[in-house]
């Protein structure tokens, strides 16, 4: 993604690379996070998975009690597939400063 569209989103991303176990078509992947924000995550994930398909993650952060979410995948990219949080309030994701 470019600087430009990165300066189109409506919420701000973290870089953090906290682990993360995605469960999502049966399958269980123990990953890292590439960045998070109070509506979605980028995850370190080599497998290509089906944009709409829907996903629980969960989050491990190094401080802080671990967090588990529903998602959809919503996009597929080279470096990862992105999440969309589904059912999640910003007051429930508090991002690292």
């Amino acid at each position: 993604m470019s600087d430009d569209q990165a300066d189109l989103r409506r919420h701000p991303r973290s870089k953090v690379s906290w682990p993360v176990t995605v469960e999502t078509g049966g399958q269980a992947f123990e990953r890292q996070t590439v960045n998070l924000s109070p509506v979605g995550a980028k995850v370190h994930l080599e497998a290509q998975l089906q944009v709409g398909a829907p996903a629980t993650l969960r989050f491990r952060p190094p401080h802080g009690r671990p967090l588990e979410v529903e998602a959809i995948v919503w996009r597929s990219d080279s470096d990862g597939p992105a999440f969309f949080f589904v059912g999640v309030g910003s007051e429930e994701m508090a991002l690292p400063r």
